[in-house]
C-alpha cells in the first residue's frame, strides 16, 4: 500500500487526498488492518483507470517479485462518475488491496495535512484527525448497513482527542446525513447494532489479538460508548 501511495502521489501530485482506514494506520497509529486505499479527488477531473494502473504497476511489480506474489493482476472493477475502483491481486488470485476513488466526503483544505511517504518526491495529502472524525461520523450513519470498523475508527479518533469543532459540526449537520441526525431513534438503533456478534465477524481478523480480546471482554461497550459520546448532542434532542 505504501508503494502504491508513493507512485500515486508522485505521479499525480495535488490530485488526490487520502482518507479512510489506511490514513489511520499509516499516519495516526491505528492497529486495525485496512485493505483499501480510499482517495478523494482534489481536482475537477480525475485520471482514468488506465493511467492510475500504469503509474503503480512498475513499483508494485518489483515488490511483488521480491515477496513471491508476482505476477500481479491490477484491474479496474468499477469505473463510473461516482466510483473508480481498482483491484490488486497476487498470482494466487488473492486480493491484496483495492484503490477506491470517490467523491463521498468533503475536502476541506484547511483541514488537510501533508507528509512525504517513502521518499520526499511523494507528498501525501490527508485529513486531520478532526476531519477524519467527520468522515467516519458520516460513514457510520450513512451506510446501508452498520460497519463495526467505523465504530472502532471513531473510538481511535476520539481517544486521540479528535472532535467536531464548529465548522465541522456545521458540515455534518448540513451534509449527506443531516436527516439522520434529526432522528435520535435512528442513531440509537445504529449504535445498538454494534453487537458482539457483528464485531466478532468484522474485527477479529483485522485487529491484534490483545486489542480484540480487551474489547471482547467488555462486549465491545467501549465502541458503543464512543459513538454515544460523538453523537451526544443529537441524541439529546
Amino acid at each position: 500500500i505504501e508503494e502504491a501511495l508513493h507512485s500515486l502521489f508522485s505521479s499525480f501530485s495535488d490530485t488526490f487526498v487520502l482518507f479512510g482506514g489506511a490514513t489511520l494506520v499509516l499516519f495516526y497509529g491505528s492497529q486495525r488492518h485496512s485493505g483499501d486505499i480510499d482517495l478523494l479527488p482534489n481536482c475537477d477531473e480525475t485520471p482514468k483507470a488506465e493511467r492510475i494502473i500504469d503509474s503503480i504497476s512498475p513499483a508494485l511489480g518489483e515488490v511483488a517479485q521480491a515477496l513471491g506474489l508476482a505476477p500481479l493482476a491490477i484491474t479496474s472493477i468499477a469505473d463510473s462518475e461516482y466510483l473508480l475502483k481498482i483491484k490488486v491481486e497476487s498470482k494466487d488470485q488473492r486480493t491484496l488491496f483495492t484503490i477506491d476513488v470517490s467523491r463521498t466526503s468533503a475536502v476541506i483544505k484547511n483541514e488537510l495535512v501533508e507528509q512525504p511517504i517513502l521518499t520526499d518526491d511523494a507528498i501525501v495529502k490527508y485529513p486531520t484527525r478532526n476531519l477524519l472524525l467527520l468522515h467516519k461520523a458520516e460513514a457510520f450513519l450513512g451506510r446501508k448497513k452498520v460497519k463495526c470498523r467505523d465504530a472502532f475508527d471513531i473510538k481511535v479518533l476520539k481517544d486521540s482527542g479528535a472532535q467536531l469543532d464548529g465548522n465541522l459540526k456545521f458540515h455534518l449537520e448540513d451534509g449527506v446525513v443531516s436527516d439522520r441526525l434529526e432522528d435520535p431513534d435512528f442513531i440509537n438503533q445504529r449504535i445498538a447494532a454494534v453487537t458482539p456478534k457483528r464485531c466478532e465477524s468484522e474485527l477479529r481478523e483485522s485487529l491484534p489479538e490483545d486489542v480484540y480480546r480487551q474489547l471482547a471482554e467488555n462486549e465491545f461497550e467501549p465502541l458503543r460508548q464512543s459513538l454515544r459520546d460523538l453523537f451526544a448532542e443529537w441524541l439529546e434532542q
